[in-house]
Order: C-alpha cells, then structure tokens, then sequence
C-alpha cells in the first residue's frame, strides 16, 4: 500500500509536483485602531478602522472630495504619494507649511489654515476653496495628530461631512481610519488607495 508521502515524494521525483503561487501580501491598516494619543477617546461612536481599498474608492465616487495635507508631507516618500493623489485630479488644502512641497508640483492645490479651514467646512454655505461649491468628502494626512484630531473633532460635531483620515495614526473622530501604523505600512496603505483611483 503506497502512503501519502511516498505518493507525494513519487510526484516530486516524477517532476509533477505542483507548484503554489505565494499568497499575495494583504496590507491590514485596520489593526491597532486604538487611539493614537490615549487621552483622545471621543465617547462611544469612534472611527471604523478600514482596509486601503475603502478609502480610495470612496474617493474615486466622491462628487467633490478635498484632501488636506499637512507638514508631514515633506518626507520624499510621502510626497510622492501626496502628488499621485493630486494628479488624479483631486483637490488639495494644504495646511501648516507643507505648500512649500506641493505648490509647485502642477496640482490643484491651496493654501489654508487648518483651523479656519475646519470652520469654513462646518458651514454648509461655503462655496469651496475654489468657489464651485461645498465638499462631500473630506480626508486627511500628514498631519500634527493633536492638531489634526481637533479639525476631525469639529467636522464630526458640526457638520455633515464624511470624513476618512488615511494617516498613519487611529484618528478616532473620524467617520472611518487607519489604525496606528508602521512606516513601511503606512506607504503600502497609500499606494493601495491610489490603485483606486481613477488615472487622468
């Protein structure tokens, strides 16, 4: 009676051994969706931890999504991935200094103050940084986290925005986030968003 390994090790020697691809490598972005600074728990409704996928095809459907970009930007890395998001045609608020690194880059990008910014959000007649009307989407990265949490704290209370934090902190205000990630995953996260979003 011929077992299993012996079949097995008949199979090899035969040449006929199958071989199995390697698994594709899953980027998980919604483990340790804890909050990143721990004083910052917001009360019983917190941000829905989420895989990259989400987020970018959130944005591809948006009618008028803005991204707001902080002086974390400046890292060559998440740069690059800031300018891809841009090139896809996507509006930029860029906050704190970080319009040193992205106003020259042919982008739709403008200069704001995150705190006024937040305000002007939260009024459902404001007609946009560019005039043409109020956003559905609102996301964030590269961003202070404490000065960040505090912008998505007022979007949360005081308006009826959706807003997605893709930063590599849990940002707990937010309506879906990232959990606290690593470096290299957090670059990996951003790259799986831009594979959902429309090339122009």
């Amino acid at each position: 009676m011929t077992t299993k390994a012996q079949a097995v090790k008949r199979e090899k020697i035969a040449g006929k051994a199958e071989v199995k691809p390697a698994p594709e490598k899953v980027i998980d972005t919604t483990r340790s969706a804890v909050p990143f600074d721990t004083g910052n728990i917001p009360g019983p409704k917190m941000a829905k931890a989420v895989m990259p996928a989400v987020p970018g095809k959130m944005l591809a459907k948006a009618k008028r999504p803005l991204l707001i970009v902080g002086s974390e930007v400046h890292d060559k890395n998440v740069l690059a991935r800031a300018v891809a998001i841009g090139k896809t045609g996507i509006q930029i608020a860029a906050v704190g200094n970080s319009y040193t690194s992205l106003g020259n880059k042919g982008l739709d990008v403008h200069y704001a103050n995150l705190h006024a910014l937040a305000s002007y959000l939260c009024d459902p007649e404001w007609k946009g940084l560019d005039g043409k009307g109020g956003y559905d989407l609102v996301v964030f990265f590269g961003i202070t986290y404490y000065y960040a949490s505090q912008a998505i704290s007022a979007l949360k209370n005081f308006s009826n925005i959706k807003v997605i934090s893709i930063d590599k902190y849990y940002h707990p205000n937010a309506d879906m986030s990232f959990g606290n990630l690593k470096d290299d995953v957090f670059l990996a996260a951003l790259d799986e968003v831009i594979k959902e979003l429309p090339k122009r």
